[in-house]
């Protein structure tokens, strides 16, 4: 690794590397998946598992997010949902 004392000065000079950079954050991408979700926990669990909604209850959902208000719980249980369901083919298929 390198070091400058003014990497700000070296990037106004033009002086880097010509490297595509992302950056972002994941620090709470479960609100952008939980947009348009219903505001309501059970609502949401309503639409999300349909007929399946009778088995997953509110508090048991809940109980997975200690500490979060129902809001959060939605956002990251629909992070843990969609990201899950995402990776869940490539992890059975490596199991095979």
């Amino acid at each position: 690794m390198t070091l400058f004392d003014d990497p700000l000065q070296r990037i106004r000079q033009g002086q880097i590397a010509q490297v595509p950079i992302l950056l972002g954050s994941m620090e709470d991408d479960g609100s952008i998946i939980a947009l348009g979700l219903p505001t309501n926990l059970s609502a949401t669990i309503s639409e999300v598992f349909g007929p399946f909604e009778r088995l997953i209850s509110p508090d048991l959902v809940r109980a997975l997010y200690p500490g979060l208000n129902d809001s959060q719980v939605i956002a990251a249980g629909a992070r843990d949902y969609v990201f899950r369901w995402c990776v869940l083919p490539s992890i059975q298929a490596e199991k095979k």
